[in-house]
């Protein structure tokens, strides 16, 4: 009795040997890599829609017809599924991601770099000023000045020195807090934490929650048919688009002291520590409500646009489990996200009820 997965693959793989019988390149390994991958890979890949995984195996189907079925055949095919991969909206958020992470270290590096530069010159200058004030008291000691004036003189200098420490002093704690800035918050949407800083939180929060025997719950956001926005009036709006959420999500976050952070393109967490999933939807649904209807008019060739663009959300909501990772808080969160696009969109959707979603 053969097992049911084994023949169902038997039989699979009999249709690939009958593609690549019907195209005259039986045998040859290189094309049924190349027939198994648009048959079965790209078929189970989230990375690419409907349309394009039917766009990638005309593509490929294409090639394989011409005949003679030749070498350069095979290259052109594996140009065109490079090209694919390449070309992704997922793949180029994370491109942007890298891009935005690089900025972010090469930001901190400088920084880093001009403290240093300080730090030393403001040493130098400390050491010039104790020598001088110790020229200025040996002549002060030395002067036939009465001792009253000579201690007055000199607690006048001691007095600027402390003055000058004391404002050099908060100089640094500016400076200490531009630079945990920098490494904190995301480059283009300064009100949001960076991935960076969010992958540290998440921990330390499980952790606390854990521990505290607390409910710890995730928001996860993404703005709807973004990619149409980009598409229609430029990144720049787009953009616009995501400081506009960035400002709204991080607004709501202060109320209930979340924490809200970019977790690439435009998807957006936020944590919520010492809330359940029921009140962390309640608070999804009002960042929904408030971007639903918040007007947003951006300059588009000079012009703001008779109508204001329509900006929505789909939220997902995830209440942190027994023995889950942040890894499977995350994924339990977009997929009930995931969901909220496919209900509608503009819909919070929390992750316990994603299952009888499934079902029906």
């Amino acid at each position: 009795m053969i097992p049911e997965k084994r023949k169902k693959s038997c039989q699979g793989l009999d249709k690939v040997q009958e593609v690549l019988e019907r195209f005259g390149v039986a045998g040859d390994a290189d094309w049924m890599a190349v027939v198994l991958f648009v048959r079965n890979l790209v078929a189970e890949m989230d990375l690419f829609t409907e349309s394009q995984k039917a766009a990638i195996q005309a593509v490929v189907f294409e090639q394989m017809a011409v005949k003679p079925l030749e070498r350069k055949h095979f290259r052109r095919v594996v140009n065109s599924i490079q090209g694919f991969l390449l070309d992704n909206s997922k793949v180029a958020d994370l491109r942007d991601q890298l891009k935005a992470e690089r900025e972010g270290a090469t930001a901190l590096y400088s920084e880093m770099s001009r403290v240093v530069q300080e730090i030393q010159a403001s040493s130098q200058n400390r050491q010039t000023s104790l020598q001088r004030m110790g020229q200025d008291t040996e002549k002060l000691i030395t002067s036939e000045g009465s001792k009253t004036e000579v201690v007055r003189r000199f607690r006048g200098m001691i007095t600027e020195m402390v003055s000058h420490a004391r404002e050099e002093a908060r100089s640094w704690e500016e400076r200490a807090k531009q630079m945990e800035r920098t490494a904190s918050f995301d480059p283009l949407l300064s009100e949001l934490y960076s991935r960076r800083a969010l992958d540290a939180q998440l921990e330390a929060a499980m952790e606390r929650a854990r521990q505290d025997k607390r409910p710890f719950s995730l928001m996860f956001l993404d703005v709807d048919h973004f990619k149409a926005v980009n598409d229609t009036f430029g990144h720049m709006v787009g953009d616009g688009v995501l400081r506009v959420l960035a400002a709204i999500v991080s607004a709501h976050s202060t109320h209930f002291k979340g924490y809200p952070a970019r977790f690439g393109g435009e998807e957006l967490v936020v944590l919520c520590e010492d809330m359940d999933e029921a009140t962390a939807v309640t608070r999804a649904e009002a960042i929904r409500l408030d971007v639903a209807g918040c007007p947003f008019r951006p300059q588009v060739n000079g012009a703001a646009p008779a109508e204001p663009i329509s900006i929505t959300v789909s939220i997902g909501v995830a209440q942190l489990r027994p023995a889950q990772t942040s890894s499977d808080l995350i994924l339990a969160a977009d997929q009930a996200m995931y969901a909220a696009k496919t209900g509608g969109r503009n819909l919070v959707v929390p992750h316990s009820i994603v299952p009888a979603l499934r079902k029906d």
